[in-house]
């Protein structure tokens, strides 16, 4: 689990920022809340992040995101750019480094890592493992400019081999990390192997509010062997009020549109021999999910296209909901709200809190404020994005604000008391300059 991450420079995230789950000495619900990481320390399972409109909320989940995903990513090459996009709205950020700090646990041992980078270049790597009070170094990685090259040295207790050693420290290059490039290489198992699980296996995806989850959904459900999965999503929609009574897919053939032949030319994610032999045939197979629905004129089958968006938005969080109680992933989820009607959202945060026990973190932003009126909220899992007149984002904790336990959150977000809401100037406008343009048109 995640215990803190910081960054610094990256997009409107000017400033050091750092999202914590380390709880504060709150006692409401803390059983539920937290989960017990290591003796006497216990994380919180959520963090919900509000603000307003380019507020930037978003790109502290896009943070974690692209320190999670580059962390293993071995896809690039000596003369690809990393994609890093530091603060550009002064003239100094802009030539500075990216920073990223996390400090997470595994098999109830602390790690800790820093990773600092521009686009075109890894300046800095570190790993380390408390295993006892003080941290002992895994590995440590830097640029050598003279010789345009990465040095690294190794911890005598990251259990690796020379041999191995020498074979990941091939595999590293100025834009590749080291944990990447221990994936690529046959070395023996080390406590390097929990941590490439953890950022290829544990941290998910960010979700965004557009993401296609029906789609994720039915590749999901054709893989599970055991049927386990579309058990789970069905006993949840039901729990959820939703009359659905069974999921099937059935494999359709679609005749190709001009405008599809011209997609899959273009694309670059298909063979060409297999992008051949589809527009040889002529069709394509596509997977089409149908929805039984329990009425009182019988059980009707419904096709996807005919479902709400509600509905297959649902479906999907219940697909992420299994992924977060059973595998107890990481997940961050922008605009969580999104489609979904406020109980529904809030019977799905019950749900996950009160079920969750295999190290599953929730770290989702949202627009509803609804939350902030409810009792089961602890103060400690609310954050809040403000932009200053530079432009930079402030990341800040509801529970540092000193707002007093019996005053309502909801009250003081809305009057203005915690962040700054969107300044809103008059509902009338003067609409005469916009006709006279229309009339000499």
């Amino acid at each position: 689990m995640i215990a803190e991450f910081k960054v610094k420079n990256f997009f409107s995230l000017r400033d050091e920022q750092t999202l914590s789950f380390i709880p504060t000495n709150d006692d409401t619900s803390r059983d539920i809340y937290t989960e017990e990481v290591a003796d006497g320390v216990s994380l919180l399972k959520i963090g919900c992040i509000y603000g307003s409109n380019a507020s930037g909320k978003t790109n502290v989940l896009k943070a974690l995101d692209f320190f999670s995903r580059f962390m293993v990513d071995d896809s690039l090459n000596k003369g690809n750019e990393i994609g890093v996009v530091p603060f550009l709205l002064d003239d100094v950020s802009q030539k500075e480094r990216t920073q990223f700090e996390m400090t997470f646990y595994l098999n109830r041992e602390k790690y800790k890592l820093n990773l600092v980078l521009d686009n075109k270049v890894i300046y800095e790597e570190t790993l380390q493992v408390y295993s006892s009070v003080q941290p002992t170094l895994l590995y440590k990685r830097t640029y050598n400019a003279d010789k345009d090259a990465t040095d690294i040295v190794f911890g005598s207790k990251v259990g690796l081999a020379k041999k191995s050693r020498n074979a990941i420290d091939g595999n590293t290059f100025n834009k590749r990390t080291v944990i990447a490039a221990f994936g690529k290489s046959n070395v023996e198992k080390s406590r390097l192997n929990l941590v490439y699980d953890f950022f290829s296996q544990k941290i998910a995806p960010m979700m965004h509010p557009q993401s296609d989850l029906t789609g994720f959904t039915k590749s999901r459900i054709k893989s599970d062997g055991d049927g386990r999965l579309k058990k789970f999503i069905l006993h949840f929609l039901k729990a959820s009020d939703f009359n659905i009574l069974d999921l099937s897919i059935h494999e359709e053939e679609l005749a190709l549109t001009p405008g599809m032949e011209l997609l899959i030319k273009n694309t670059s994610v298909m063979p060409e021999k297999a992008k051949e032999e589809i527009l040889k045939k002529g069709t394509l197979h596509s997977d089409t999910m149908y929805f039984m629905h329990h009425t009182s004129s019988g059980d009707k089958e419904l096709v996807e296209e005919l479902e709400s968006r509600g509905t297959k938005r649902y479906m999907g969080l219940a697909t992420i909901l299994y992924d977060l109680l059973v595998h107890g992933v990481v997940l961050p989820i922008d605009e969580i709200e999104t489609s979904i009607h406020y109980e529904l959202l809030s019977y799905f945060i019950k749900v996950f809190l009160v079920n969750s026990k295999r190290g599953g973190q929730l770290i989702a932003s949202t627009h509803d404020i609804n939350l902030l009126d409810e009792d089961y909220i602890r103060r400690d899992v609310i954050w809040f994005t403000d932009k200053n007149d530079g432009g930079e984002t402030q990341l800040v904790r509801l529970s540092t604000l000193g707002l007093h336990k019996t005053l309502s959150v909801y009250n003081a977000y809305r009057q203005e008391k915690l962040v700054n809401l969107p300044f809103l100037d008059s509902i009338y406008m003067d609409m005469d300059e916009y006709y006279e343009h229309e009339a000499r048109e």
